[in-house]
């Protein structure tokens, strides 16, 4: 993602216009939505996150979102790996930055409307979206580089996790999910 859109600047966003989210799960709902129909609208996402309250984003706020949204959108429908997680970057403790995918994790989960209820998921979608909520229960209390390693691990699994799922959904017929 360019500097723009930093997960510092989508913060700022944020918590400028109240929401209870964080960045990481904001872009975690938006990278739900677009799974399920690569033709989400962005005010669709944004009234989603921020409810009626979207209208009281600024406009370099909104311009800010709906390119994180181009942006994310243009990820997942090139199927080249680039698709990537929006998280803080590695100066941060890694407790913070273990909270935030917990977090951004919770947002795809949402942003799918996913229940852990037997939905009737394709292909290994559900293992996958499985291991994210279970992702999104972790405790962010950790400290060391072996702790370092495992947080990158994690971190990449749910990348390539998300782009398996989205692979599978647009081949699944939509009246097969839920």
């Amino acid at each position: 993602m360019s500097n723009d859109l930093s997960y510092q600047n989508v913060q700022d966003v944020v918590l400028n216009n109240d929401s209870a989210a964080s960045a990481a799960e904001v872009h975690g709902v938006l990278s739900g939505l677009l799974c399920l129909n690569s033709q989400t609208d962005c005010d669709q996402w944004l009234e989603a996150v921020f409810g009626e309250s979207r209208t009281n984003l600024n406009p370099a706020e909104h311009a800010l979102l709906s390119a994180l949204c181009e942006t994310t959108r243009h990820q997942l429908d090139d199927f080249d790996f680039s698709f990537e997680l929006l998280l803080p970057d590695d100066t941060l403790p890694l407790s913070e930055r273990a909270n935030a995918l917990g977090e951004w994790c919770q947002g795809f989960l949402y942003g799918l409307g996913y229940r852990s209820d037997g939905a009737d998921w394709p292909g290994e979608s559900t293992e996958v979206l499985h291991d994210l909520l279970e992702i999104s229960r972790l405790s962010p209390d950790s400290a060391g580089e072996s702790d370092e390693v495992a947080y990158a691990e994690i971190t990449e699994y749910v990348r390539i996790g998300v782009q398996l799922i989205r692979t599978e959904l647009q081949q699944q017929p939509p009246s097969r999910l839920h």
